[in-house]
C-alpha cells in the first residue's frame, strides 16, 4: 500500500505491507528473548512474537463485510441495493484498515514489554524520582525513543513523523479528539510521534474511533474516507519504524536456529545474506533497496520485492 506522491523521501520507502513483512522476518532472524513483569504477572516476551502480529499485517489482504448477509427482501428497488451494496465496499475498506491498524500496534504494544526491564535503569542514571516514574510500558518506551540520538533513528524518522503529525492534528480537529499522557511527551522530541500513536490505539481499543457512514450516501455530511484510512496506515508505517528503531537498540544479536545455521554453510547466497542481514539493516529495511531478506535466498536472480500492491 503506496500513495502517491512527488515527494521525494516518501517515494523511497517500501510498499506497507513489504515493510511490515521485512521487519517480521528480522524478529524472527533475531529470536531474542526478554523479561517483562507487571502487577499481575511475569513472563519471558519473543522477538518471534512481535514479528507473528507483523506476519499478520504484511499478509492482510481484506477484510470483506457483506451488508446483504441480513437483508430479507430480495425485491428492493435497484437504488436502495444500490445502496446496499456500496455500504459493503465502504465497511470493507474500513475494517480492512483498522484490522492491520490492530495487528501492528499489537506488535508494537509486545515491543513495550520487551524494552520495559531497560527503563528502570535508565531512569535510575537520570535520577528520576520515583513518583514522576512511569508506570505504562508505552511511556517508559517512549523515553527510551527519547533518549537515543538521530544516528539510532531509522532513516527519514523525522520526515515521516512530521507528515504523520499533519494527518493526525487534521484528525483530532475534524473529530474532536483529545490526546491523554501528553504531559510526557516532548513535541520536538523523536518519540512524538509514538504518543500520537499510542493515543490512535487507545482511540480504537476503547471503541471511540469515529465509525464513518458510507460518504456515498452520507448527504450533507462531510465526510472523507480516505484520510482516516489514510491515518490509519500512517499509524502502521509509524508503529513499524519505532519497532525498528528499539529492537535495533535493545536486540542481543541473531540468534535463531536459521541465521546460526547460515553461518555454518558455504556458498555465495549465505555469503551474500550474511554480508546484508545485519543489526545495521535493521534502521534501513523500510527504505527501497536490492537487499530484501524475503527474497534473499533468491541470490543472483532479479529482484522479486516489490510486489504490486
Amino acid at each position: 500500500m503506496k500513495y502517491k506522491t512527488d515527494c521525494p523521501c516518501c517515494n523511497t520507502l517500501r510498499p506497507l505491507s513489504s515493510h511490515l513483512h521485512e521487519l517480521a522476518l528480522v524478529c524472527d532472524y533475531l529470536s531474542n528473548t526478554a523479561p517483562y513483569s507487571d502487577s499481575d504477572s511475569e513472563r519471558v516476551v519473543r522477538t518471534e512474537t512481535i514479528g507473528d502480529w507483523l506476519k499478520l499485517a504484511s499478509q492482510l489482504e481484506e477484510v470483506k463485510v457483506d451488508t446483504w448477509r441480513f437483508e430479507q427482501d430480495p425485491l428492493y428497488c435497484g437504488n436502495v441495493a444500490d445502496k446496499i451494496s456500496s455500504d459493503s465496499a465502504h465497511f470493507t475498506i474500513y475494517s480492512t484498515a483498522l484490522t492491520r491498524f490492530i495487528f501492528v500496534t499489537s506488535a508494537l504494544e509486545e515491543t513495550y514489554r520487551f524494552v520495559d526491564h531497560h527503563y528502570p535503569p535508565f531512569a535510575d542514571a537520570k535520577k528520576l524520582p520515583e513518583k514522576s516514574r512511569p508506570r505504562s510500558s508505552s511511556i517508559k518506551a517512549a523515553a527510551l525513543v527519547d533518549s537515543l540520538p538521530q544516528s539510532a533513528w531509522p532513516s527519514n524518522l523525522d520526515h515521516s513523523a512530521m507528515n504523520y503529525k499533519v494527518i493526525f492534528d487534521r484528525y483530532l480537529e475534524d473529530h474532536q479528539k483529545e490526546l491523554s499522557g501528553m504531559q510526557y511527551a516532548d513535541e520536538g522530541g523523536p518519540a512524538y510521534a509514538l504518543h500520537l500513536v499510542r493515543n490512535l490505539r487507545n482511540h480504537v481499543a476503547h471503541g471511540v474511533f469515529p465509525l464513518l457512514p458510507n460518504p456515498d450516501y452520507a448527504y450533507g455530511v462531510d465526510i472523507d474516507r480516505e484520510d482516516l484510512v489514510q491515518l490509519l496506515n500512517q499509524s502502521c508505517r509509524m508503529s513499524a519504524m519505532y519497532v525498528q528503531m528499539l529492537i535495533r537498540k535493545y536486540n542481543t544479536g541473531f540468534a535463531s536456529d536459521e541465521y546460526l545455521y547460515c553461518i555454518d554453510e558455504d556458498g555465495p547466497e549465505f555469503e551474500y545474506f550474511l554480508t546484508h542481514c545485519t543489526v545495521d539493516y535493521i534502521n534501513n529495511l523500510h527504505v527501497q533497496q536490492e537487499f530484501s531478506l524475503t527474497t534473499a535466498f533468491a541470490y543472483g536472480s532479479s529482484s522479486q520485492e516489490e510486489i504490486a500492491e
